[in-house]
């Protein structure tokens, strides 16, 4: 079974939900009566994955995971939770009440609905969902689905612990505890409950100092300690301080998770280590740095950890030793061994919620749903993406593991999932008496709500990505970024049919004429220059600015012509496609009725009279009549005094696409299917613009280090200096055919100075030294042109008569052209397409 839904009612910043409760077309469910009155829960549907949940600051969001964590475990619920504004909320006798939580499941086994139908004495097992709900810590309620209605049954305690046996249980992430810089042997040992598990080598330190004032007073023996009776007292309340200011909490709690990671996580032997302590004593250093070689091995094999933090592969996590505590050390791809305390909070903590989200692994008997709140208070922008990828790894592992559920709160914008909008909750803190209430509608424009929710400045950084699909307006934008999650769902696994919206970033620029100016800047300022795709309308005025960019030689620069995209071009050759098509054109006629007719329902449904009804014939005939699809629409509401606004049809269209009506679905996919098609192209456009970025990036890292080297040795080096040289510029290449391109370059030069003999000696043909150097950058277009010049020599040639050099009229016929007029040769561009 899944967590499906949250309620709160009365519960801390939760009051209840004042719009369901007036409005007047409700049906109050039989749980929501409280004292013979209709108060409704703030409900909170959770995705069976991965629930985000964002807001402003007191939203709320916090308090959520305090209800699903007291509704499964009736833990916690006090009465100092009752809401401050509820009607219940008071000194007056018979008024208060306790706060109320619940829960809904979903997607119960046959076998799960056995064993909740044997706790509950019934014969019906055909449920697949159920609700429980905690008016009060002690009372469980449970509502059974039946036909149309529910069936209550309130539970005995002996019940009530049944059914929390059998559900899901709820573990948090302690975001506060990071991974300690090292642990005591004889913590590893006995764990917290022994004073002696806290003794580390600053303890040693502080408490050889107390006894080394204790030494003098008790010389002389026991004369001595009687005459010094009040000085050894205190000497002896010295020496505790240090123990008791050691033990607290919070070290606990860290000692405690390094303590899990290598016994639990790492399953090391305990007596393993126990004989690497004994090892240190008796100064076995050969046993020792056995002992801790295979150690690393096992923990390198059982944390993983390359596979999530992505900013550096070569990481790892290692154990040394000192005195009598083992210390966490790290290495990276520099090779360099740094302790934490060399290194930023920001990896102990990531550390830290990895490791404990890895020994909280369910067994495969039992699910569990993991909670953590505000994960991104330590992690930088890039350490919360790759968290996200441990959560990703969680909800959706590998077969044959079982799944954990995740709902997390977060601040950031970095932790959100914009392939998955639908995966995003919005709270917000409602006016007066309102309390917390749930943002509807996030899926029609997942920006608004968000933007909304971090405040500007932050809401923008959210669409900051390392790759940029330019468009023309907002319309687009919402159109893009929601077809594209729709193609995900229904296309699993197939990337080129949908766009990463994790990586790439969709800017409106505000019209045709203006991406120009976008692309300027965010190309043409600034060394890092991210790659960038333009898609451009296929009306007149897109075709045109298209054109106008391949003559600009400015922008000629900063973007390939290849890289400009139009509706126009992209739908040649494709049955219905619009002839001068914006995005709208390619919506289909009733789906463009629907969604119109979805804008006309909000926009008067607070106003009086009756909405106007326009049927589908009279758009359509609007529509031959010619122009884009949203002006024949607004030709017609226009009569109706009205107007479409383009975002408000965008954001209407998108809604109608994630549940539409049944007679709308072919049309549905048939859209999607021409929004397939421009995804191809923009996904093979980005790969361009990206490796080409890449390249660029590559010399310019290259050619910085080659400048360095000339500044430091202007007229003359030692062969020792050009291979540390070398060596630098290798660190910063990745695995990438340019990269290669690079490295295979560097062969020649080692070879031809004699790099590999006499490292003193100085490099006598220098001027050609430093030809070769600069040719490194390069490298990737050599090899390009000369693979061209190759595949044109192999390519078969006319033969001909060797006395006058002739074609030999022997030639065959299926060897000439067809054509009677030969077109001309295509000369071999000397460096790759564009550049």
């Amino acid at each position: 079974m899944k967590l499906k839904t949250a309620y709160a009612r009365f519960y801390k910043s939760f009051n209840f939900d004042h719009a369901r409760k007036l409005d007047t077309r409700v049906q109050p469910q039989p749980w929501e009566i409280f004292r013979d009155r209709f108060y409704p829960y703030v409900t909170v549907e959770l995705d069976p994955r991965i629930t985000t949940v964002v807001g402003a600051n007191e939203s709320g969001k916090s308090h959520l995971l305090g209800v699903i964590k007291n509704a499964i475990t009736g833990k916690e619920i006090e009465q100092r939770d009752l809401c401050r504004y509820s009607p219940f909320f008071g000194v007056a006798k018979g008024q208060r009440c306790w706060p109320h939580v619940g829960v809904g499941w979903d997607g119960l086994s046959e076998e799960e609905a056995k064993e909740i139908a044997k706790v509950l004495e019934i014969t019906d097992t055909g449920f697949r969902r159920f609700l429980m709900f905690r008016e009060e810590p002690a009372t469980l309620t449970v509502w059974l689905p039946h036909g149309d209605s529910f069936d209550k049954y309130e539970l005995s305690e002996g019940q009530t612990r049944q059914i929390e046996q059998l559900v899901p249980r709820p573990f948090e992430i302690d975001s506060g505890v990071a991974l300690p810089n090292s642990v005591p042997f004889s913590f590893l040992e006995k764990g917290g409950d022994a004073p002696v598990a806290t003794y580390s080598r600053s303890l040693i330190e502080s408490l050889i100092g107390a006894i080394s004032g204790l030494r003098p007073l008790i010389k002389g023996g026991a004369a001595a300690v009687q005459q010094n009776a009040g000085q050894v007292v205190s000497a002896l309340a010295d020496l505790s301080e240090p123990i008791a200011a050691h033990v607290d909490k919070s070290t606990l709690k860290s000692l405690e998770l390094g303590r899990s990671l290598l016994l639990t996580l790492g399953e090391i032997d305990p007596n393993s280590l126990a004989e690497l302590a004994n090892g240190i004593d008796h100064q076995h250093d050969g046993y020792v740095g056995g002992l801790l070689e295979s150690a690393n091995q096992q923990l390198d094999r059982k944390l993983n950890f390359r596979r999530y933090w992505v900013q550096d592969r070569d990481f790892s996590l290692k154990v040394s030793t000192r005195d009598r505590e083992l210390v966490f050390v790290i290495s990276d791809r520099t090779g360099t061994v740094y302790t934490f305390s060399e290194r930023s909070s920001g990896l102990r903590y990531f550390l830290s919620y990895l490791i404990q989200t890895q020994i909280h692994r369910p067994s495969s008997e039992r699910e569990s749903i993991l909670l953590m709140d505000e994960p991104d208070t330590y992690l930088s922008a890039e350490a919360q993406q790759d968290l996200m990828r441990v959560f990703r790894d969680l909800a959706e592992p590998e077969p044959g593991v079982e799944p954990i559920q995740v709902v997390y709160v977060t601040h950031s914008p970095f932790l959100l999932d914009k392939n998955h909008s639908e995966r995003i909750r919005v709270l917000e803190k409602g006016s007066g008496f309102d309390g917390t209430r749930v943002v509807p509608s996030v899926s029609r424009n997942h920006y608004e709500p968000l933007r909304s929710a971090f405040g500007a400045f932050v809401g923008e950084s959210a669409f900051v990505g390392s790759v940029n699909l330019l468009v023309e307006g907002a319309a687009d934008q919402i159109i893009l970024a929601g077809t594209a999650n729709l193609t995900r769902l229904s296309s699993p696994g197939i990337q080129d049919d949908t766009l990463d919206l994790n990586r790439m970033v969709i800017v409106p620029s505000g019209s045709a004429q203006e991406i120009g100016y976008t692309v300027f800047r965010i190309r043409g300022q600034g060394a890092d220059k991210p790659p960038v795709v333009a898609l451009l309308d296929g009306d007149e005025e897109g075709v045109t600015a298209k054109a106008d960019f391949a003559k600009d030689q400015r922008l000629r620069k900063l973007i390939k012509a290849e890289n400009i995209l139009d509706l126009k071009q992209l739908g040649e050759g494709v049955d219905g496609w619009p002839a001068a098509p914006v995005i709208e054109d390619l919506v289909p006629a009733p789906l463009a009725h629907r969604a119109m007719e979805l804008v006309i329902e909000e926009v008067t449904k607070f106003r009086e009279g009756t909405p106007p009804t326009i049927p589908l014939s009279t758009i359509e005939e609007e529509i031959a009549k010619g122009g884009p699809m949203l002006e024949a629409i607004n030709r017609e509401v226009k009569r109706h005094k009205g107007r479409i606004d383009k975002i408000a049809f965008a954001k209407a269209l998108i809604e109608i696409c994630n549940k539409p009506d049944a007679n709308l679905g072919p049309h549905v996919d048939q859209f999607l299917s021409r929004m397939r098609i421009i995804f191809r192209a923009v996904n093979e456009a980005v790969r361009r613009a990206s490796d080409d970025a890449a390249n660029k990036k590559l010399e310019t890292l290259v050619a910085e280090r080659i400048a360095l080297f000339k500044v430091d040795h202007p007229a003359h080096a030692t062969r020792e200096q050009v291979t540390i040289a070398l060596r630098q510029i290798e660190a910063q290449l990745d695995d990438s055919a340019e990269a290669e391109a690079i490295r295979n370059t560097m062969v020649p030069i080692r070879r031809d100075h004699n790099l590999h003999e006499d490292p003193a000696a100085r490099i006598n043909d220098y001027a050609s030294l430093l030809e070769q150097l600069d040719g490194l950058k390069h490298a990737w277009r050599a090899q390009l042109t000369a693979s061209k010049q190759s595949v044109a020599l192999t390519e078969p040639q006319p033969r001909t008569n060797r006395t006058n050099g002739k074609a030999d009229p022997s030639t065959k016929a299926r060897d000439r052209p067809r054509s009677k007029k030969a077109p001309p040769a295509k000369p071999v561009s000397p460096s790759p397409s564009g550049a």
